[in-house]
């Protein structure tokens, strides 16, 4: 993947489909759960990922990755997923993490690994630029 989310925004320019608008807009924690969990397909069969998420549930009607069956669906295995909040940096952070950054009232999450962002959904974020990370999703493989 390189920026799957980007991608969507030019195919929504000639498809129209609820799901892509879905994505479009709220697909960056999907795109960045794939990622920490090693699926890397091309952008449109990322986009094809996200879109089956939503049609099982795996995402919700707030448009919001639900954890355990997101991760049942990708990969078949049972997970726990521990949530932290208001983190001030990223540098403790070693293995690839979901962290959602926030600025004024906007989120975006990226991957991060290694203490610095390694992978974003989107060419250019001004959450990721402007504003400060906020929150992390740790996930444990069983």
């Amino acid at each position: 993947m390189t920026n799957p989310q980007t991608c969507c925004s030019k195919v929504r320019k000639y498809i129209t489909d609820k799901n892509l608008e879905i994505v479009e807009k709220y697909g960056c924690c999907a795109f960045v759960l794939l990622w920490c969990l090693g699926i890397e397909p091309d952008d449109l069969q990322a986009i094809e990922l996200i879109c089956k998420m939503i049609d099982i549930k795996a995402i919700d009607e707030k448009h919001r990755v639900v954890w355990a069956p997101a991760i049942k669906f990708l990969t078949g295995r049972e997970v726990t997923v521990e949530f932290k909040e208001d983190i001030k940096d990223i540098l403790w952070i070693k293995d690839r993490t979901p962290v959602r950054y926030e600025y004024k009232g906007h989120e975006h999450w990226v991957g991060v690994e290694r203490g610095m962002i390694a992978f974003n959904p989107l060419e250019y974020s001004l959450c990721v630029d402007k504003g400060r990370p906020m929150g992390a999703r740790l996930i444990k493989l069983k």
